[in-house]
């Protein structure tokens, strides 16, 4: 008998607003533990707000969400008194993210940027928190940039710190918001590379955010098709991209597909080892795109 899968994200009817934009509708979404998880979906979908929401940046109007079981937010209500903060602030500690543009801090050094949060968080002292920011420089192979500023390093680079740097306090649950978008082509694969690494580490649960088709191919457990706030398919990559069962998403990877084969394979970034989600993709959506060449 197969072990059983453990929920460690649940959304329950969640409903988020902004304004009179309606961003998330009864969303019900279940991330299962050390599973990759890539979130599709056209622009306003509602895909960044989700991880907003797990991140704990945004309230919501309605709905629940918890942690491993435990509420984070249960309808618009965050916690109100001291020991439900503290409670929430031990749960929020087990979530990091990287965002779509990089958020380091420009006054300090890659290292600074990495050391600060174990400092002020875990309370090491300075020599532990910066052997631990040199360790994860090393695994993104950043270890000779360490005394480098954002502002000399390149855009992938600076994307390579912001992984690391959300790895720093060994977060349970990563998210990434559309790491490669705010890059240049040439540098989205050297990106991809650091999140093909990090897929492979399966005591973590990874929730990501992409366009890159052939990328949530290769990587994901699961994909997760999202239009106006709402889950519309959710499957395995293979089911997804080979397959789709709603119309909404053949749709959907047949314009983005079909965009993207017109702007040549090095929109795709780095290539998949297992082939072409355009090829499996194009095919069941009614177009035929070859894999992208290696």
């Amino acid at each position: 008998m197969s072990t059983p899968l453990r929920t460690i994200v649940r959304f329950c009817g969640v409903e988020k607003s902004f304004g009179e934009t309606h961003v998330l509708r009864e969303l019900d979404l279940e991330v299962f533990a050390g599973e990759t998880l890539a979130l599709i979906g056209p622009s306003g979908s509602g895909k960044s707000t989700l991880l907003r929401v797990l991140m704990g940046l945004e309230p919501i109007d309605a709905g629940c969400v918890e942690i491993d079981g435990e509420i984070l937010w249960d309808g618009p209500h965050a916690a109100r008194s001291r020991r439900e903060r503290a409670q929430r602030r031990e749960l929020l500690r087990r979530v990091g993210m990287v965002f779509q543009h990089f958020h380091l801090f420009p006054h300090r050094t890659a290292l600074a940027n990495l050391s600060l949060a174990p400092r002020k968080v875990l309370d090491l002292d300075a020599a532990s928190a910066e052997t631990r920011a040199l360790e994860l420089l090393r695994r993104v192979g950043l270890e000779d940039k360490a005394s480098c500023y954002p502002q000399e390093l390149s855009g992938g680079q600076k994307q390579r710190v912001a992984i690391a740097r959300a790895l720093a306090l060994d977060p349970e649950i990563l998210l990434f918001d559309e790491v490669t978008s705010a890059l240049d082509p040439e540098l989205v694969g050297e990106v991809l590379d650091v999140l093909r690494e990090l897929a492979e580490d399966g005591g973590r649960t990874r929730i990501v955010v992409t366009h890159q088709m052939d990328f949530a191919y290769e990587v994901a457990d699961r994909v997760v098709f999202m239009d106006q706030g709402r889950v519309v398919e959710q499957g395995l990559p293979e089911e997804i991209f080979r397959a789709p069962r709603q119309e909404r998403t053949r749709v959907f990877l047949r314009s983005v597909l079909q965009s993207r084969s017109l702007r040549g394979p090095s929109a795709f970034g780095a290539t998949s080892s297992v082939g072409s989600a355009a090829e499996f993709a194009g095919s069941s959506a009614g177009i035929r795109i070859g894999p992208v060449s290696k």
